[in-house]
């Protein structure tokens, strides 16, 4: 049996503080913001009461994802530049 056996459904499907800011991340993240502090800043006044690290933990998964990574477009001044 390996250990992943042994904890299987122990903590899988447990609530966190963290599930109702979860779209909110996931709508930005996918929007290109990819600055957890920032994110972190965001969901606190929303009333998000947890911690930075939390919210850094569930953004890592995505951060490295194998998802292909986009370029961010060109900003206003270095388009009229």
């Amino acid at each position: 049996m390996t250990p992943q056996e042994l904890f299987t459904g122990q903590w899988q499907n447990r609530p966190s503080g963290l599930d109702d800011y979860k779209p909110y991340l996931d709508d930005r993240w996918s929007e290109g913001c990819t600055n957890v502090r920032k994110l972190w800043e965001k969901i606190v006044p929303l009333g998000y009461k947890g911690s930075y690290q939390r919210v850094r933990a569930y953004l890592y998964d995505k951060r490295t994802s194998s998802r292909p990574v986009t370029a961010r477009p060109p900003s206003p001044r270095a388009v009229a530049g």
